[in-house]
């Protein structure tokens, strides 16, 4: 099975990239932190980071496609010949860029050319924690494991939760089946197949998105695609928790007595103060380090020095 990786990338930090997003911005600038702010697009070197434990604990991934918005990292080797550089305008209507809602580009993976019929798609702050085999995200027959969590985005007004609520809401509508659980902010699995056919049924809506220049609560999102094929019987669920690699009940047990858990996935805010003991804790097989409204450029910097701990060897993808 060839499995293929996809990242969205943004320098947030260009000035010219800057302007570009600043003269698209409504008149009256009201947009939220969560929509239009600086932890929505700034470049911590998360990329690199994220590169390097992919090559070190998934190094099967056949091809990485970096979709970007006609920037590139000045440390990537764009000629190394597994790296792809993906511009936005190969995989959305011309008549929609610029767009500034990773809602919307990601709609437009399934275009990117010779994308493999299995991908994984990450956010540059995500990242693989431990040597993992290609199991661990397709099941024996091809279909991808679909990781989701217990729901915390139920009666928040946020933008990123009602847009959660809303692709729950759709495929209950479309398929009567409800789902309560939400994604897991990691990397993901898809079926190219599975992405297309989701965004098929759903084509006058996901049109739509693909013209909201910035994030709205109204958008389809991803996390469709799965619910989709899990509706569908085209996935595995899996419900990511404490205890999601811990087998039997003398293990869980042992767990709980040592706090200490065995994760398949943890989101690790940049503002917590020790991503090491979260690590340690949780045991997870992914992670992410997830900036937000309330980081500070010293939580930044504190995050750049923690990945360079973690992985200090420049990976064959950097120049």
């Amino acid at each position: 099975m060839e499995i293929d990786l996809v990242y969205l990338w943004v320098d947030g930090n260009d000035p010219v990239w800057r302007k570009k997003k600043n003269n698209y911005l409504p008149a009256d600038r009201q947009l939220g932190e969560d929509v239009a702010g600086e932890c929505r697009f700034v470049d911590n070197d998360e990329l690199k980071y994220s590169l390097r434990s992919a090559e070190r604990f998934a190094p099967w991934i056949r091809t990485i496609h970096i979709v970007t918005d006609g920037q590139c990292p000045a440390w990537l080797d764009t000629s190394h010949p597994r790296i792809r550089l993906v511009d936005h305008s190969r995989i959305l209507p011309p008549d929609a860029l610029p767009l500034f809602n990773a809602s919307a580009i990601e709609l437009g993976i399934g275009r990117i050319p010779d994308l493999a019929e299995h991908f994984l798609c990450a956010n540059d702050d995500t990242f693989f924690g431990m040597p993992l085999a290609p199991d661990f995200f397709f099941d024996p027959e091809g279909r991808p494991v679909i990781r989701l969590a217990k729901q915390r985005v139920r009666g928040k007004n946020d933008t990123y939760s009602r847009l959660i609520l809303l692709q729950q809401t759709l495929i209950g509508e479309r398929f009567g089946k409800r789902y309560t659980l939400a994604p897991h902010h990691n990397i993901d699995a898809y079926r190219k197949s599975d992405f297309e056919a989701a965004l098929g049924d759903f084509a006058e809506r996901a049109e739509e998105t693909m013209r909201h220049r910035f994030r709205t609560p109204d958008d389809l999102h991803r996390s469709l695609c799965s619910y989709f094929a899990l509706a569908t019987g085209r996935a595995t669920l899996r419900r990511v928790g404490r205890y999601n690699r811990v087998a039997g009940l003398r293990e869980a047990i042992g767990c709980l007595l040592s706090g200490r858990f065995r994760s398949d996935a943890r989101c690790i805010p940049l503002t917590a103060p020790d991503y090491a003991a979260v690590l340690r804790k949780y045991n997870p097989a992914l992670f992410a380090l997830n900036d937000g409204e309330n980081t500070t450029p010293a939580d930044r910097e504190r995050a750049k020095a923690f990945l360079q701990s973690l992985f200090p060897e420049k990976s064959q993808f950097e120049k």
